[in-house]
């Protein structure tokens, strides 16, 4: 049966809400579309939240600075406009036009400047081939000098990262895979040691390890309380007492796991340090220097762990 239909809302029924986005010429069909063209643009996340803001005129422009009773003058800093509104500050300013000339096509130009601003920001959202070799194209407007060589180059340059970034296999793939993270024991003759450094909320650091052979088997292990120092300062303590304990047991294949990225970096530099880490930094490579066979390597925190019954 025929039945009472508001053409303004989802669901049929009228609400006022509804009734005033209508008066307003709301078209929230196109406020999709506008939404999904935005965040599914290839390209930075903070250029995104720009586009965005653009789009529902959020930008501080003059313009909007007065309209907000934030400034009384809408005059442009950088050429003595009237008015530095969006379209102003981002294509219409004599400084920022120069820059637009180098890269539309002269075919285009008519079309580029003239259009509207929401039409022109969504023309040149959903085409770029009118930029060329730029392959995407930017906002200038928080300068108050431009050279336009020197910015045009720059502005190049950022482009094809930005667009070999979003268009490589590893962003456009997807590549999650399903990975049981555990602990596994080395091959034999080699032994693994696990170090690992803790930061108590009452500024006591401590710090741990353990060694075991190639069938899981415990062979030694340490803990010791440090004091107060930073979390990368004990697990370089554990690391040093690891190895301290390892070469004191005779092991001469060692195989270290850590959970500390910064640590094995530490350790794999070669330039001289001075800073806190140095001490200790060199404890350490003083002691793989030594007449054995060792091998640091980083690991997942969560495969980093003793195993009770082993």
């Amino acid at each position: 049966m025929d039945t009472i239909f508001w053409a303004h809302s989802k669901h049929g029924e009228f609400t006022t809400s509804s009734a005033y986005l209508a008066l307003s010429g709301y078209n929230s069909a196109a406020e999709d579309r506008t939404w999904r063209l935005i965040w599914t643009w290839k390209g930075p996340q903070s250029m995104r939240v720009f586009l965005w803001q653009a789009f529902h005129a959020g930008l501080k422009t003059k313009a909007e600075l007065a309209r907000r009773h934030l400034l009384t003058s809408t005059c442009c800093d950088r050429c003595g406009a009237l008015c530095e509104d969006a379209l102003h500050a981002l294509r219409d300013c004599p400084l920022v036009k120069q820059f637009w000339l180098n890269i539309i096509p002269i075919s285009e130009r008519q079309g580029f400047f003239n259009a509207r601003f929401h039409h022109w920001l969504h023309s040149n959202l959903v085409d770029d081939s009118r930029m060329g070799d730029v392959l995407s194209w930017a906002f200038l407007f928080n300068q108050t000098k431009m050279n336009c060589s020197a910015l045009l180059v720059d502005v190049h340059s950022r482009a094809k990262e930005t667009h070999k970034l979003h268009n490589s296999p590893l962003v456009t793939r997807s590549i999650r895979i399903n990975k049981w993270i555990s602990w596994h024991p080395p091959k034999w003759p080699w032994c693994t040691l696990n170090t690992d450094g803790a930061h108590k909320s009452d500024e006591i650091s401590t710090a741990g390890g353990l060694i075991r052979d190639h069938l899981g088997r415990w062979i030694s292990g340490f803990g010791m309380v440090i004091g107060s120092c930073s979390i990368t300062v004990a697990e370089l303590w554990g690391l040093y007492k690891g190895l301290k304990l390892a070469w004191d047991s005779g092991i001469r294949r060692l195989k270290v796991e850590t959970d500390s990225l910064c640590v094995t970096q530490l350790v794999a530099r070669s330039s001289v340090m001075t800073n806190e880490y140095a001490p200790l930094v060199q404890a350490i490579k003083d002691y793989l220097k030594l007449d054995w066979h060792v091998s640091i390597v980083h690991i997942y925190r969560e495969a980093n762990f003793s195993l009770l019954g082993t």
